[in-house]
This record gives structure tokens, sequence and C-alpha cells, in this order.
């Protein structure tokens, strides 16, 4: 950690986790004037008091008295504006006192050279810059216009001059430092933003190849699977054996090439009314059938029944399925106990800030029992993944920080807690209503058992080669199959046949799979069922998979994958519907 980083960290004076980083900084300057002002006129109070100044040192006490104040309000709003003028308006009339009676030993025209530097660095350089000025015309009114009664120190011409010329290019230098410096700022803003656009292209062009790869090497690696049982003599199996092994060690240079993509969050979102609790149900739900056992789910809150609220509901899901998945991976007990709980932080008529808590009953390795409670920054995560290449919570940390909040934890009484904080803004009470009179109780459908081969199945599928693979992998399995070509087409063959499983493509024209997930899902809260869908996609990269959980599938599978899994995931998946 760098001095500067230190000092700011030594001047926070409080936690300012739900701040914006720009007003954590702003505060912390705040503070550091604040404290400079308090220990030079503490000092300066005792040496007037000393020297038997006693009404010098009876304002400057009173100004310590106003500034230690001023530090208290700002650390209970953290409003730093308000606390910015107070300390300016105080500094000010300190500094007009000791220019009007001259200080000890008439210095005090030399306090007001601070002035141009603390007025720009808390207001920037255009309002400082007119603040400099107008205090600037109160000193030259006092200086050069004494009236006796009033002006106790007595100014020759040729000290006032030098006065006004100081101030003048203190007041220039001061802006030409603040110019540069946010110049400098502005500068490396745009570099970022370069850098930031380039990196997007480079992800946008991995992703594209990473697609057209994928599926090829997806209908090589089930054809050879195919010809692999088939009749074959010796000869004939080694070199699909080698087929095989080749296409693996091909899958594995992709996932390589893969891995330096940057998971890029989009930051324009999908904003509707929603009620949060049924949300977390049904992302919660979505691990029960993976982890039937050893892995027990809880919801907890200390707010409502139900939390309506206005956001993006996809956002929150990615959020949990991220976070979820990858503490799943560290699980060192065969019970495993992973427990959400939502608590209200702040309420006003608009808005509501909740705390999310997702706690767990192990340890995540490589963490500092000696502190309480840690930032799960690049470095923690960082350290995370070298002891499990596959954990990144990538996804989840950055959908945090985009809400201006940022992911905490700690470890305490054999439990791992991490906690983070999002504003939502609150559903108007005349809207509730009306959503809530549309709702039908559920309606208790019967569902029969059904084996997968008897299984009704909808292919939704735009490429030619792929659709008549599938059907050629999956014939022997499930005698009733269905092609839709793209989104669209899907949604018209479920609004008129009853399918009992899907298995859905991404990247389609006319509509994508995501689109026809989210409209199915919409369908279906009308009828009160519900179809499992799989996500067959050659979109491997980091965050596809919780893009199509949060849509509403059930399950994912990327290109290129062994048809055995797709069947377990299938059988599952039906298994889970009877129960």
């Amino acid at each position: 950690m760098s001095l500067t980083a230190k000092i700011f960290d030594f001047f926070s004076f409080g936690n300012y986790d739900n701040c914006e980083r720009k007003t954590v900084q702003k505060i912390i300057l705040t503070n550091i004037f604040t404290c400079l002002g308090v220990l030079y006129f503490i000092g300066f109070a005792i040496g007037s008091a000393v020297l038997g100044y006693y009404l010098h040192a009876i304002v400057l006490t009173s100004a310590v008295f106003l500034m230690i104040l001023n530090l208290i309000l700002l650390h209970k709003t953290k409003i730093y504006s308000l606390s910015d003028n107070l300390l300016l308006a105080t500094i000010s009339v300190v500094f007009v006192y000791f220019l009007i009676t001259g200080a000890i030993n008439n210095t005090g025209h030399l306090w007001i050279f601070a002035y141009p530097i603390l007025s720009m660095f808390l207001f920037g350089k255009k309002k400082g810059t007119i603040l400099s000025f107008l205090f600037l015309l109160a000193v030259m009114l006092i200086i050069f216009f004494p009236a006796s009664s009033f002006v106790l120190a007595l100014y020759p011409i040729s000290l006032a001059l030098r006065i006004v010329a100081i101030y003048g290019l203190i007041t220039v230098m001061t802006y030409i430092y603040i110019y540069y410096k946010e110049q400098s700022y502005k500068d490396a803003e745009l570099f970022i933003l370069e850098a930031k656009s380039e990196t997007r292209s480079k992800d946008e062009f991995i992703s594209k190849l990473s697609h057209q790869i994928r599926t090829p090497l997806n209908n090589i690696m089930v054809l050879s699977d195919l010809i692999a049982n088939t009749n074959l003599d010796e000869n004939q199996k080694g070199l699909v054996e080698s087929i095989v092994a080749s296409t693996n060690n091909l899958v594995n240079v992709v996932n390589s090439i893969v891995k330096v993509s940057v998971t890029e969050i989009d930051e324009k979102t999908n904003v509707i009314n929603f009620e949060l609790l049924s949300t977390l149900r049904s992302t919660l739900k979505l691990f029960n059938y993976q982890f039937p056992e050893g892995v027990q789910f809880q919801i907890r809150n200390d707010v409502n029944e139900k939390i309506n609220i206005t956001g993006d509901p996809i956002r929150i899901k990615q959020i949990f399925l991220n976070l979820i998945e990858n503490i799943i991976k560290f699980k060192t007990k065969d019970h495993t106990i992973i427990e959400l709980f939502v608590s209200k932080i702040k309420e006003t008529q608009t808005h509501l800030v909740l705390q999310f808590n997702v706690s767990f009953n192990f340890q995540l390795p490589s963490i500092n029992l000696s502190e309480e409670r840690w930032l799960l920054g690049d470095g923690m995560l960082n350290q995370l993944n070298l002891i499990n290449s596959s954990f990144d919570i990538s996804i989840a940390k950055k959908i945090v920080e985009l809400s201006g909040s940022r992911i905490f934890a700690c470890y305490i009484n054999n439990v791992t807690n991490m906690e983070f904080m999002i504003k939502f803004q609150k559903v108007p009470a005349e809207q509730v209503v009306q959503s809530e009179t549309k709702i039908i109780p559920p309606i208790n459908i019967e569902q029969r058992k059904i084996d997968l081969k008897d299984a009704n199945l909808l292919l939704v599928e735009d490429n030619l080669i792929n659709q008549k693979i599938v059907v050629l992998s999956l014939k022997n399995l499930v005698n009733n199959i269905d092609i839709a070509n793209n989104g669209k087409e899907a949604l018209d063959k479920f609004g008129s046949i009853k399918y009992d499983i899907i298995l859905m493509d991404i990247q389609m024209p006319i509509m994508d799979g995501i689109t026809a997930t989210k409209k199915i899902r919409e369908v279906e809260t009308n009828t009160h069922s519900h179809t499992p869908i799989i996500a067959i996609t050659a979109n491997a990269l980091s965050g596809d998979k919780e893009i199509c959980l949060a849509a509403g599938m059930n399950d994912y599978i990327s290109k290129p994958f062994q048809i055995d899994i797709l069947v377990q995931k299938m059988r599952d998946l039906l298994k889970e519907r009877d129960n």
C-alpha cells in the first residue's frame, strides 16, 4: 500500500461501503483538511493564550469546536458538500478576523494565503476560483480601505500590494495545478475506455471464434461416438479412438483460449416490477436437483413476506447463481447448509436498501482468520483461484459493483458469510395491489410419470446439420422428437403441443433462445405448468451459463459435449418433474 493510500485509509473515519468512490474520496479529503485545521488552530490557540491574546484564543477555540462538530455531522450524514461549506465558512471567518486584528505581531495576513488552496481542493477549480477571488475582494476592501473603528491592523500600501500579488499568484498556481491534475485524470479515463474497447473487441472475436469452432467439434464428437458404437474391426476402432482423442485435445485448446476472455456486464438493464423473494426461491430451486443430497438451501428475511421492488430480476439471479455455484466448489462437508438472508438497511418513500447475506457452514481456504471482515477484491479472488482454478465469481462481483456496492466476507463461529448491499426502487402501492389482484391460486395438476423414451421432446436448433446429429444421437432413446428452427417457431409449437422437455439453442435468427425461454416462462405463469429446458449452445464463455439459468432454463450444456451427459441431464429433469 502506498503512503498516499495509507493516509487516505487513516482519515476515512468510518465505513463507506455503500458510497460511490468519488463520494468517499471527497469525504476523506474533507476529513483531512478538517483535522489539519483543528490541529493548526489548537496550536495557535495555545500560543495566543500563553502570550496573553485571550480573544484570539477564544476565537480559535470556538473554530475548533465548530470544526469537530462538522466532522461528526459528516460522519453521520455522509453529505460532504454541506460539510465543505461549513468548513470553508468557519475558516473564512477566522481568516478575516485575523486580517482585521493583525493576529500576533501583525501577521494576520499570512493566514489568507492558504485560502485559494483550500477552496479549490474542496470545490474544484471553477467554484474554488470564484470563491478565492470573492475572498480576495474582501481582503482588498479591508487592507486598502480600512475603517479605523473596524480594522485594528493597518497595512502600508507596499505591504498591501505584496499581499494581493502573492495571493493572486498562489490562486493562479493552484488553478494551474488543479487544471492539469483534472486533465491527467481525463486522459487516464480515456486511456482506460480505449483499453476496455480493445478488450471488448478481443472478447467478441474470441466469443465468435469459440462459437464457430465448438459447433463442428461437437458434431465430430457425437458422430465419433455413434460410429464407435457400430460394428467395427480393431483397426477401425483404433482410428475412431484417435479421432476422439484428437478432438478432446482440440476442445482443451479452445477452453484455454476462452479463459483469457474478460466477462463484460452490460450496464443496460431490463427494469421491471418484481417480487424479490419469489425470484430468489426460483433461483435456489435450480440447485435442488443438481445437489439432491448433501446440500441444503434456506432463505430467510426480516422485511416482509413479499418484497415488491423495481429492478432487473435477471441480474439478481445471475449474482446468486454465480456465487452459490462457486461456493459449492469448496464444499468440505458431506452435509452443507447454504442460507440466504435478506435484511433491510434503509427505507425511504421511494427506495429500499437491502443487505444480502449468503452464509455456509465451512471455511474458504487461504483466509486470514485475524481479519474479522475482508473485501472480496481481486487479490483475494486470485488466491482462491490458485487453489481451485475453476473458481470465478467475477460475474457477481461486477454486477454488485455496478450497483454501487462491494462484496465482503467474514468467518465467525465456523460459518462463512458473504454480504453486499443493493439499492432498489420501491413499487408504488397502487401497482402492488393491481398485480396482487391478478394472482390466481395454483391449480394442482396431476403429473403422470414419464420415462425418457416416452417423453415428448422439442429440439430448438437453426442449423440443419446439428438437427440431424442430435436426432440421430437420441432416436434410439426418445420416440417423439419435434424440431423448431428458431425461438419464434418454438413458441408456436409450445402453444399447441404439450412437451415434456425442451432442448434450446441460444444463437438463432428471428428469436434467440434466451428470449424464447423468457416468453415460455411467461406463458407458464398463466397455465401453472413447468416444462424443463436445457440450453445446448456453443456459448461457453464466462457468464454464459448464468445468463441461461437466470433467463429461466433448468440446465446448461456447452458444445462440444458427450451425448451421455445430455441424456443424464434430461433424465434428471424428468425425474425432478415427476416428484
